[in-house]
């Protein structure tokens, strides 16, 4: 069930709307990015799609989140547009369901009779003569068919007032247990809420949960017989891993949590009887001792995005991965409480994540639309400005690009880059992206290169641009001043050369031209690897056939393109990370040849 199109007339500052929700050409929605200034009319846009929520939801389930006979939103004449006498909105949804609400200055008889005029609206009958709102639907009478839309879909709302209260804040949290999920299993009752407040311990009790079945039934184990020794046969147990659909899950839920905290390495975990808390563990380490003392920019994408997947997990819908989610998830403000780096880089991979999921988001932020632009590409979402109503071209995007390039241009975001460069121990190697960090640690894994990798430490440089400013900062190339080496690492299409300046190195990753991704740290990979993982899922992979252009009288053939899918790569690099073999990543051994030949380190080092 998505949204499809709104008609809003004078609404607060919303005079005259007909809006069509985005969708992609496979039938996908696109996300809705809201922006306008303060009282442009952003909220009251978003509370029309909420209140359309809450009334299908409480249509199956009274009582359950709003009490039956009343409403979510509240109608008022005060909404009406200044110097107008009537308000109107209407919603379309997919599988022609309508919703619409009216708001009159006065009662609708003597509406009629003072102004003379009735809007030109079929709805119009519905208003009782003796009422000034009213509101419709045509939301389906039977149960069954209304239970199937309600109850196989996610439907989320965050509004602006979501917080977590920190550990230092609130010490009932840092010494909060995960518990069993307590469901009600009354009919007519449903354990889903579409308002998400303060979800963080909601989201960790679903987890306990699902790491207990995962444990309870689905791991899986054999027995091996051994050779008999004097006489008597002898068995050993041995550990398979896990396999069901709790597992799968939870599979789910760590890939949100590795694109939050930028580790390809973290899980959950949880500990003893004495001293059960949810933590957060990379390899054998406990990097976070209790999930509330995670960042506040953190805690709040966790529970935004992992409340996303246990809505679903509850739902009737059937849950095989991330991709497969259905539904509209609306949010408010979707910046707060997020730092500059989770805005733009990490907040619109993790939307990237759900393409069947119907986003709806509000903000203020030029670097989360950057974000946006960079994971989805120019036509991948959709910007609405308020109150006009207008769709921002994607020529737009150079007034947030300055915006950027300022940004990091200040001290600030050097002083991000020197802390980094300071606290080091080691020699530090900058790449252009978190999904090279995952691809060389699997490298290095495969290739036998581990004991190497862990004498430096890889860092995200936030793409080509911002390791020219590396470079360009001649403070960094003082060995007085930085007693340790430093590599910047380009991609093959970064037109770029190989240049040393004292402990600087810039290193470029020469292209293989016969491989089929052009661009990127994935022209490493050989056609055997590309076209297994084509064959795994076909939306990995862009083609742009073969083709004949005339050039000047001259016909040129064009030869057929591979790339990478924007909205793919992510999903790509967890599934050649998982599968990928020694022949797959076998050219990855350049970038290692590369680092030693830079720092002149070795192995044995």
């Amino acid at each position: 069930m998505y949204f499809e199109r709104i008609e809003i007339e004078n609404y607060g500052p919303l005079k005259n709307l007909d809006i069509n929700f985005p969708f992609s050409t496979n039938g996908n929605p696109k996300p809705l990015i809201i922006v306008g200034k303060n009282g442009s009319g952003k909220s009251i846009f978003l509370s029309h799609a909420v209140n359309a929520l809450m009334v299908a939801k409480a249509s199956l389930y009274p009582n359950t989140e709003v009490e039956d006979g009343r409403v979510y939103k509240l109608r008022s004449p005060n909404y009406i547009t200044s110097g107008k006498h009537y308000a109107f909105m209407k919603l379309y949804l997919s599988e022609g369901i309508e919703f619409h609400e009216w708001v009159l200055s006065r009662f609708k008889k003597d509406f009629e009779d003072v102004y003379k005029y009735t809007p030109a609206r079929k709805e119009w009958a519905q208003i009782p003569d003796g009422e000034n709102t009213v509101t419709g639907n045509n939301l389906p009478k039977k149960s069954d068919e209304l239970k199937k839309l309600v109850d196989s879909n996610c439907s989320l709302y965050f509004p602006p007032n979501r917080f977590e209260e920190p550990s230092w804040l609130n010490e009932s949290n840092l010494l909060s247990k995960p518990e069993h999920t307590d469901k009600n299993r009354i009919a007519g009752k449903s354990n889903r809420n579409i308002i998400c407040h303060s979800p963080l311990k909601s989201n960790m009790n679903w987890l306990f949960d699902l790491l207990l079945d995962r444990e309870l039934y689905e791991r899986q184990i054999i027995n091996i017989s051994l050779p008999v020794q004097n006489g008597t046969p002898t068995q050993i147990t041995s550990f398979q891993g896990y396999k069901g659909a709790s597992n799968t899950v939870y599979e789910e839920a760590i890939k949100l949590l590795r694109v939050i905290l930028r580790d390809g390495n973290v899980r959950f975990g949880v500990g003893n009887r004495q001293s059960r808390v949810m933590s957060i563990i990379s390899g054998e380490t406990t990097v976070v001792p209790h999930i509330f003392q995670l960042s506040t920019g953190e805690t709040a994408l966790l529970n935004l995005f992992l409340s996303i997947l246990r809505d679903f997990d509850s739902s009737d819908g059937t849950l095989t991965s991330l991709e497969n989610i259905t539904g509209t998830v609306v949010i408010d403000e979707i910046d707060a409480h997020l730092h500059t780096q989770l805005q733009y880089e990490v907040l619109p991979k993790l939307i990237s994540l759900f393409p069947k999921v119907q986003f709806i988001i509000s903000t203020h932020s030029p670097l989360f639309l950057l974000g946006l632009e960079n994971t989805f590409g120019e036509e991948g979402f959709e910007i609405l400005e308020l109150p006009n109503g207008n769709t921002i071209s994607t020529e737009r995007f150079s007034e947030f690009e300055d915006a950027y390039q300022t940004f990091v241009n200040t001290e600030k975001f050097q002083s991000s880059i020197e802390g980094e460069i300071l606290k080091s121990q080691k020699p530090i190697v900058f790449v252009e992206g978190d999904y090279d960090i995952l691809y060389i640690n699997k490298a290095a894994e495969i290739l036998d290169k581990s004991d190497f990798l862990s004498q430096i430490c890889i860092k995200d440089g936030g793409g080509f641009r911002n390791l020219d400013k590396i470079w360009n900062d001649n403070k960094w190339s003082d060995p007085q001043l930085v007693n340790k080496k430093i590599v910047l690492l380009y991609d093959c299409d970064t037109d770029k050369t190989d240049e040393d300046r004292n402990n600087v190195f810039k290193r470029i990753i020469s292209t293989i031209p016969t491989n089929p991704i052009g661009k990127g740290i994935e022209n490493l990979f050989p056609e055997a690897a590309i076209d297994k993982a084509e064959n795994h899922k076909k939306d990995f992979i862009d083609i742009e056939e073969e083709r004949k252009i005339r050039e000047r009288g001259q016909e040129i053939t064009i030869p057929k393109i591979k790339s990478i899918n924007k909205n793919e790569k992510g999903n790509m690099c967890n599934w050649l990370c998982k599968n990928g073999n020694e022949n797959d990543f076998s050219n990855f051994i350049k970038i290692f040849e590369i680092i030693e030949e830079a720092l002149s380190l070795s192995d044995n080092d």
